[in-house]
């Protein structure tokens, strides 16, 4: 008894004072933190980058980065700048070796795109893409000039409300698009058009502008991302979903007629 009640206390000390060590640790790896998804963002969009802060949790498993900023201006121009960003992470230390975030959430986000080819990146770069369990998205844009997905449309803006998105490889700024689950957004067009666009359940719906006050109701599957060539088929997707849409909304004007 004598023996196991050591063991006992030998064990508890062990676990009192891995915890303490993952509280030290976190206090002090904000820093590196910071530095390190600086470094990883620059690196994994090819791109110049900043961070403003970053806060972590390793008991929790949890980390919050503030104030991110990327810009790049060759093959076009990007622009990314997110407020906030949430991370849940493996708790109790075990992020030390278990990196991939669980989820992601982002608020308040701005991207700006010129031209779909600022989004292609190094055929190979040193360490491969970040990998989230989750993403959510809320309160962000996104603004697409001249990218050639719509025709005739020199600037789209896409107004988030709310994005959620399932596992994800963040080979680009949009791999998020792949794998949705749910989102709530507006489009805003040239001419003061808005266009409200709600997806779930892989059903899309279009609602304002030339759609009307009714809405647009179309199935909408979003095929598995190809990881030869993701920019490609993104420019697809557009290009589909901007076909199907055009296609339920004259089925719905012939019904009329």
């Amino acid at each position: 008894m004598r023996r196991i009640h050591k063991i006992g206390l030998w064990a508890g000390g062990a676990i009192a004072a891995w915890l303490v060590l993952l509280i030290v640790l976190g206090a002090l790896a904000d820093g590196m933190v910071a530095r390190g998804v600086r470094d990883r963002l620059a690196e994994g969009l090819d791109a110049e980058a900043e961070v403003g802060s970053a806060s972590v949790s390793l008991l929790r498993g949890h980390a919050s980065i503030r104030d991110i900023a990327v810009r790049r201006e060759h093959d076009g121009h990007l622009t990314l700048t997110l407020d906030a960003v949430a991370l849940d992470l493996a708790p109790l230390g075990a992020v030390l070796w278990d990196r991939a975030p669980r989820a992601v959430a982002v608020r308040g986000g701005r991207l700006e795109v010129s031209g779909l080819a600022v989004l292609r990146l190094p055929p190979r770069p040193r360490r491969p893409p970040i990998r989230v369990g989750a993403l959510a998205l809320d309160d962000c844009a996104l603004t697409l000039m001249a990218t050639g997905l719509w025709p005739g449309l020199a600037r789209v803006e896409l107004i988030i409300e709310r994005a959620r998105s399932g596992a994800t490889v963040l080979r680009t700024a949009l791999s998020w698009l792949f794998t949705l689950e749910d989102l709530v957004a507006r489009v805003e067009l040239p001419g003061g058009v808005t266009v409200r666009l709600a997806y779930h359940a892989g059903v899309l719906s279009a609602a304002g502008g030339p759609f009307g006050a009714v809405p647009v109701v179309v199935p909408f599957a979003l095929a598995p991302v190809d990881d030869a060539d993701e920019v490609a088929q993104l420019a697809a997707l557009g290009k589909e979903l901007g076909k199907q849409l055009a296609l339920a909304q004259a089925r719905r004007w012939l019904d009329r007629l």
